[in-house]
C-alpha cells in the first residue's frame, strides 16, 4: 500500500481554494490524528492487512478516517481548521475527504 498518484501543490490551491499554509497545517493535523487513531482502527478491522485492503491506498485510508466525523478537529483542538469543512463564503465544503486525499498525494515533501 502506498500513495498511488501525485498531484501538484498549485492544483490543490486552485481546486480546493485553500492556501499553501493551510495545506501544510491540514497535512500535519491529519498525520497527528492518524497517529492517535490508527491502532483502534486496526483493532476494529482485525488486522492491519484487513484495514489496508478496505481502501484504495494510504491517502484514502488516512483522509477518510481523520476527516470524517471531525476527528481532525477533535485531536487538534488548538488549530483553526474551519476551512476544512467550510468554504471561504461560509458554505459547507462538499469534497472534504477528496481534499485530504489530494493533500496527502501532493508531490512536495515537507517535514510534517
Amino acid at each position: 500500500m502506498g500513495i498511488r498518484e501525485n498531484i501538484g501543490l498549485a492544483d490543490i490551491v486552485v481546486k480546493h481554494g485553500i492556501t499553501i499554509d493551510q495545506i501544510k497545517e491540514l497535512r500535519s493535523a491529519m498525520h497527528r490524528t492518524w497517529g492517535q487513531i490508527v491502532y483502534d482502527l486496526v483493532e476494529c478491522f482485525g488486522s492491519e492487512m484487513e484495514m489496508e485492503e478496505a481502501y484504495d491506498d494510504e491517502a484514502a485510508m488516512i483522509a477518510e478516517n481523520t476527516l470524517d466525523a471531525d476527528r481532525v478537529t477533535s485531536f487538534c483542538p488548538e488549530l483553526d481548521l474551519s476551512y476544512v469543512y467550510k468554504n471561504a463564503d461560509g458554505s459547507w465544503r462538499e469534497n472534504v475527504i477528496q481534499m485530504g486525499e489530494d493533500i496527502l498525494r501532493v508531490r512536495v515533501v515537507w517535514g510534517c
